[in-house]
């Protein structure tokens, strides 16, 4: 299904379940699309109404904006929330798909029932300095081909996001009072005190580390991690 936006891009989005049950947001990471939640459809899908989208500039979803923000894909999900007609949903967000929880949560606090925060980071200095570098060059080459094919440029529009901040501060985390959890793996490259500072802020927060686990948790584990989800969501 398509969206078309207030600034006529098109959000590509799927629905599963029925809608008289829980709605649950599924939001992707970095340079990845909704097919990246395959495998949970049928995990999830018995308990709640899920949707899925590709955020704009990712997957088959369009952006005729110069460049991608988090206050930008914010709006887009508020819009694709009217259009489905939703009146609160739950949101499990991964990694970057996780910061854009948080922002469309201060955006629209009345919207959101909990969160599930898979590897968020506010800043770019919550990453682990390796992952900082290699970003850093990753970015710097698609910049250098941005110019050679639009998938190029796509990609270094994804890309850019990871060193643009959500805009949220310590007082912005401490005004969410909608239940979330933040769940980081052991071995996540995400810096295990940045993930503590998050989960301590916020209002009504709380941090699970999972066991041996790495930032691709939610890849390769999708029976753990979906209960883990599932849990919290039927206690909140």
């Amino acid at each position: 299904m398509k969206l078309h936006t207030k600034d006529g891009s098109q959000i590509d989005y799927q629905t599963y379940g029925s809608p008289t049950k829980p709605a649950l947001l599924l939001l992707h990471g970095n340079n990845g699309s909704q097919q990246d939640f395959k495998a949970y459809l049928p995990l999830f899908a018995h308990d709640f109404y899920v949707i899925t989208q590709d955020a704009r500039g990712h997957g088959q979803s369009t952006n005729n904006q110069l460049q991608l923000n988090y206050q930008l894909l914010a709006s887009d999900l508020e819009e694709l929330r009217v259009a489905v007609n939703i009146p609160t949903w739950s949101i499990l967000g991964y990694s970057d798909g996780a910061n854009l929880a948080l922002r469309y949560t201060l955006d629209n606090p009345a919207h959101v029932h909990a969160l599930v925060l898979n590897a968020p980071n506010l800043t770019i200095n919550g990453l682990t300095k390796p992952i900082v570098l290699i970003a850093s060059w990753i970015e710097w080459l698609l910049g250098k081909l941005r110019n050679i094919h639009p998938f190029f440029e796509a990609r270094w529009q994804q890309t850019g996001l990871m060193f643009k901040t959500p805009g949220i501060s310590k007082r912005d985390l401490q005004a969410v009072m909608a239940p979330t959890l933040v769940l980081v793996g052991q071995f996540d490259f995400i810096k295990r005190r940045h993930s503590l500072n998050i989960a301590h802020a916020l209002g009504n927060g709380t941090l699970y580390v999972a066991p041996f686990k790495t930032h691709l948790f939610i890849q390769f584990s999708p029976l753990v991690f979906s209960n883990i989800v599932r849990q919290f969501l039927k206690e909140h």
